[in-house]
Parts: structure tokens; C-alpha cells; sequence
């Protein structure tokens, strides 16, 4: 299934399963705020991140969307990657702690992001989805691609109490996603 048919699934999913949640979140980011991320940073984002920020751009509040992970909103990721680029630049980082390819597109409020490797860090595979925390050296690869990881999402969100029930916040924060075969990878910072 493509990213973009995953994308629609998961609105529906969302609206049948979690209709509060649904509502949380925030429209669409326009193209030139996709633009001026691009342009800040120096990225070209993959088409998949831009559907996903074009589909939307966060949420309000920090109900979990998956994995007590809520959507970033295109504003919170650059604060985000500002913040890791000066510690990064200043020296306060070993090796592989954040690197300027890594796009947060989810978080925890606690400092801890899921981001898309535009890089390839550790496996030289550009676009994979790895794990980044604040405050422990652990780097997993979730997922080859985003379009692995919404599949898993997806999938996640079908299964879980035989797929018509809502979803209580707590059912989805405690959601295992099924990793492809090989996945995840585990890697360290320093």
C-alpha cells in the first residue's frame, strides 16, 4: 500500500476509532511553511514526510498518538532541530547524539523524538526511521522507511481490541507495532 492510501486509512481510522483525539488535530502546513523548514535547514524532506506534515501539523495538547508519542507540528520540529544544531555545533554532543539530517515528526514531551534519517546514520539507508532520547545513548532504527512504520501504525491501529471498539488513550500508548523482518536495528550515540 502506498503512503498515501496509508495516510487515508489511518484519517479514517482515526475519525471511526479515536473521534476526541481526531479532533486535537491541527490542519494541514501550508507549502511555504514546508518551504522555509526546507530552506532553514538545508533538507529537501522526502515526499512522504511532506504528505505527512501536509496531512497534518501536530496536534493540540500531548495525547498519545501511538506509543505515548504525539504528532510534531512542523514549528516543533525546527525548535527541536535548532536546539540539537547549536548543541551540536558547540561541541556538547559525542558522536551520533543528533545529527542535522534528523527530522522529528513525533514526540514524547519529555524531549525524546522518532525522526526520519534523511542521512542514513549507522546503515547508510537515507529516509529510515530511528528513535532519538534526550538523555540515554540508545539510537534504534525502527524502520527501513516512513512507509514501513505508518503500515505498522495502521496495522496497530486495525487490530487492537478487533478493530471496532474506540480506543481508550492508554490502549494506544501500550501498542506494540510490528517491525519488518531484521527491524529494529540497535545502534548507540558516542
Amino acid at each position: 500500500m502506498t503512503f498515501s492510501a496509508l495516510l487515508t486509512r489511518l484519517d479514517t481510522l482515526l475519525q471511526q476509532r479515536r473521534p476526541d483525539y481526531y479532533a486535537t488535530l491541527k490542519p494541514a502546513a501550508p507549502a511555504a511553511e514546508l518551504a522555509a523548514f526546507e530552506a532553514e535547514f538545508g533538507l529537501t524532506l522526502p515526499a512522504e514526510l511532506r504528505l505527512w506534515f501536509g496531512w497534518r501539523n501536530g496536534q493540540q495538547g500531548f495525547e498519545s498518538f501511538v506509543q505515548n508519542n504525539c504528532l510534531q507540528s512542523l514549528d516543533s520540529a525546527a525548535e527541536t532541530m535548532r536546539v540539537n544544531r547549536e548543541l551540536l555545533e558547540a561541541g556538547d554532543f559525542v558522536p551520533n547524539w543528533w545529527q542535522p539530517g534528523w527530522v522529528p515528526f513525533l514526540e514524547n514531551g519529555g524531549g525524546d523524538h522518532v525522526c526520519l534519517d534523511s542521512a542514513g546514520t549507522f546503515t547508510g539507508r537515507a529516509g529510515q526511521v530511528l528513535k532519538h532520547w534526550h538523555d540515554w545513548e540508545a539510537r534504534p532504527v525502527l524502520f527501513p522507511d516512513l512507509t514501513a512504520w505508518l503500515a505498522a501504525v495502521v496495522q496497530a491501529y486495525e487490530q487492537t481490541e478487533n478493530g471496532t471498539e474506540l480506543l481508550r488513550d492508554e490502549q494506544i500508548e501500550d501498542v506494540e507495532l510490528a517491525h519488518p523482518p531484521g527491524f529494529p536495528l540497535e545502534f548507540e550515540a558516542g
